[in-house]
């Protein structure tokens, strides 16, 4: 056989067959992609990759160069010290968490929250729901653990937001009988910035407990919630069937260092320790550093309120500015109650779009790049049955971060961010919907 017949051995026959499909995250793969462009000297306004454009707190970083030289195997539930701290962090906010959840014990620290929702996944008999839209990583991590899935997609009009009405719906037209249900909850949301209500959520928790599905609620940028808006967590409804799982990533502007944590209820005890079992056969412990800054920094309630207060109203502040911005030329979009995401919905363009050959997210965000230098994350990865799905997932945080939390701290608590903050202090963001909105505008000529 000659050399240019021979077949190369990558590998592919020892692939399961399952993941034929599989590849890498699809905001990383993009993140990675939109460096590459930057790194040409291509000048792109980065919306599709959801990381805090704020420093990491520096009494978090004096703490780990503190604690740099730790390099034990600690707890594979991690220290208990840190475990405390968290308590108390909890314990210094309003959230609804019930008093018996809140407890050292109950608490598994992991490097990142990531692969908690990944292990209680693999170490639980269940067949997973997912709401549509959603956070990429989830059905990802439903395919990788070998589960089945079930889909409840969840319409712009109830806000993108999983109601009893369609879970139940969905349910009914599923062979579940005898089968134990896992739903992923995400509170407050990912793509949309979506917020439950306390009536939502003590509704939802009728319907959880009626069929009896374990709920694993996502809850990572909780201390990202606008001042305007309140946050109450699914544990407060359903606390018996609720694992909660969050870290340092999103609102202290650490998603590097990989430190997330669950929080399980007593009555859940046995999946906690199948967690912490499996932990101890993939990642054995996060890392020591990290544990022992997180730890003074948690334990400092003083620092964590001014960093989370200043930043989330900030971000409070650019949000409004995109929804004004995007609303003002008919593109369909809820206003965001926390962290840096908006969902819009570029439906209304539809026939304009057609036009062009442009029929789905995917090429409406390839054309969007090609012309405006502004990277979107399409929603058809996100809606997970909807290839057609004109959305988009736009992550406000292209500005300098350093700066603007600067100035709002000489600014003050006491007084309000305005337009004229956003515009000085956040301007490459206004640059980019301004972009955006003109190029919707020209879809009409």
């Amino acid at each position: 056989m000659s050399e240019k017949n021979e077949k190369v051995d990558d590998g592919s026959h020892y692939r399961r067959k399952d993941l034929h499909k599989y590849g890498q995250a699809s905001n990383l793969k993009m993140n990675e992609h939109v460096k590459k462009l930057q790194s040409q000297g291509q000048q792109i306004h980065h919306l599709a990759f959801g990381q805090s454009p704020f420093p990491v707190p520096e009494k978090l970083c004096s703490a780990m160069q503190k604690h740099a030289f730790r390099n034990d195997y600690v707890s594979m539930s991690g220290i208990a010290d840190l475990r405390s701290a968290i308590c108390q962090h909890h314990n210094s906010f309003p959230t609804g968490y019930p008093e018996a959840l809140i407890q050292p014990e109950n608490i598994v620290v992991a490097d990142g929250s990531k692969i908690l929702i990944y292990l209680t996944m693999v170490v639980t008999d269940t067949v997973v729901i997912l709401k549509a839209p959603s956070w990429t990583t989830y059905q990802s991590q439903v395919t990788l653990a070998g589960r089945q899935q079930i889909i409840v997609n969840c319409p712009f009009e109830d806000e993108w937001k999983i109601t009893p009405q369609n879970l139940i719906q969905t349910l009914e037209g599923q062979e579940i009988q005898e089968k134990n249900l896992l739903l992923i909850f995400n509170n407050p949301g990912n793509p949309s910035g979506l917020l439950y209500t306390t009536e939502e959520l003590e509704a939802l928790g009728k319907v959880f407990r009626r069929y009896r599905i374990l709920v694993i609620s996502d809850e990572i940028y909780a201390n990202l919630t606008y001042p305007d808006s309140c946050y109450t967590s699914l544990a407060k409804f359903y606390p018996e069937g609720t694992v909660v799982t969050t870290g340092l990533s999103k609102w202290s502007s650490a998603g590097g260092w990989r430190v997330g944590y669950a929080i399980f209820p007593p009555q859940l005890s046995n999946i906690r320790e199948a967690v912490i079992s499996a932990a101890s056969h993939t990642y054995s412990c996060c890392a020591a550093p990290q544990q022992y800054a997180a730890t003074e920094f948690l334990r400092d309630i003083e620092s964590c309120k001014d960093f989370m207060y200043h930043t989330r109203r900030i971000l409070h502040a650019v949000s409004i500015m995109c929804v004004k911005k995007l609303r003002a030329v008919g593109v369909r979009v809820h206003k965001s109650h926390a962290g840096y995401y908006i969902h819009p919905d570029f439906s209304n363009f539809r026939e304009d779009l057609g036009r062009r050959s442009i029929f789905t997210g995917q090429q409406m965000c390839d054309a969007i790049l090609a012309e405006t230098k502004v990277a979107l994350l399409p929603g058809a990865i996100l809606h997970l049955e909807e290839p057609n799905s004109l959305t988009t997932r736009l992550c406000y945080v292209n500005f300098d971060g350093i700066k603007a939390l600067e100035v709002s701290r000489e600014i003050g608590l006491d007084q309000k961010l305005g337009e004229d903050f956003v515009d000085c202090y956040c301007q490459p963001t206004v640059e980019a919907i301004e972009s955006l909105a003109a190029w919707c505008t020209n879809l009409k000529n």
